[in-house]
C-alpha cells in the first residue's frame, strides 16, 4: 500500500521533514476492494464541503458560500472568550493511486465525518497468447 500512496502522504510532511498539523484530520486505509478516507468535520455539513477529482488528484475544500459566511461571522462577532473549535476554511489535495476507478468514487457524510470510498479498478487477468508455428 505504501508505494501506491507515497504522494498521498507527502502532504503530511513540511519542508523541514517534521509532522505538520493538517486541517481537517484524515485517516486513509486500504481494503481489498479499495481505499478509504475518513475526514473529521465536526460542525460542518455536507453543503459546506467540496470533493473534486481532477488530474488524478482528490481535492477536499470548503465551498465558496461557506467561506463567505465564515468571513462574515469573524468580522461581525466580538468574541470575549472562544474555547470551542473554530470552523475554518480548508483545502487538502491527495494524489490518487493508479488503480483507483475514478468513475466509481463515492462519498457519504454522517455525524461530522466525511467517508470517501475510492474503489480499485477491476484488474483484467493476464492473457496468454498462443504462438502458432508456421
Amino acid at each position: 500500500m505504501y508505494n501506491n500512496f507515497n504522494s498521498l502522504f507527502d502532504d503530511f510532511f513540511d519542508a523541514f521533514n517534521s509532522v505538520s498539523v493538517k486541517i481537517p484530520p484524515v485517516d486513509v486505509y486500504e481494503m481489498d476492494d479499495g481505499y478509504y478516507l475518513d475526514v473529521e468535520l465536526p460542525g460542518y455539513s455536507n453543503e459546506d464541503v467540496n470533493v473534486k477529482i481532477e488530474n488524478n488528484t482528490l481535492t477536499l475544500s470548503t465551498t465558496d458560500e461557506f467561506n463567505k459566511s465564515l468571513e462574515k461571522v469573524n468580522e461581525e462577532t466580538n468574541f470575549l472568550v472562544r474555547e470551542t473549535k473554530m470552523k475554518r476554511s480548508f483545502k487538502r489535495a491527495f494524489s490518487l493511486p493508479k488503480d483507483v476507478d475514478e468513475e466509481a468514487i463515492s462519498a457519504t457524510f454522517n455525524n461530522g465525518v466525511l467517508n470517501i470510498k475510492l474503489p480499485k479498478s477491476k484488474k483484467l487477468a493476464p492473457k496468454t497468447i498462443e504462438i502458432i508455428a508456421q
